[in-house]
């Protein structure tokens, strides 16, 4: 039981270190950075004249080759409906942007906000987990 145990624990962190996270860091003014790990945490950042400084945790709602979304944790419509906004890292375009569905419009759909700003984006391997 014990080496089943080990081997599980094994299998688990072996996963979680080859998860991937995607960081993009805007370029053009906005002191603004977003990480976000394939099926996991994502955080916002924002940059003061001092330092970067988390300003929101988010939740991935929507991954593809290029592009991953996520939505800040409490920002869900009512019932667990969709979110109201994501945030989506576009590698292939080089942005970060916005997507948005209206919270008081029956069935809304979600639509493209547009870009917030081009970033350079980077992926890594990461041990981070949602938690």
């Amino acid at each position: 039981m014990r080496k089943v145990l080990f081997v599980a624990a094994f299998i688990a962190s072996a996963t979680a270190a080859n998860a991937t996270t995607w960081v993009a860091t805007c370029t053009d003014g906005k002191n603004v950075q977003y990480v976000q790990t394939i099926k996991g945490a994502g955080y916002l950042y924002m940059k003061t004249g001092k330092d970067y400084y988390q300003a929101a945790r988010l939740s991935q709602s929507f991954d593809s080759e290029t592009v991953i979304c996520g939505t800040v944790v409490g920002n869900d419509a009512a019932a667990g409906g969709p979110p109201v906004s994501q945030i989506c890292i576009n590698r292939s375009r080089h942005v970060v942007s916005l997507k948005y569905r209206n919270p008081t419009a029956a069935k809304a759909e979600v639509q493209d906000a547009g870009d917030y700003c081009a970033a350079d984006i980077m992926e890594r391997a990461t041990n981070l987990k949602e938690h």
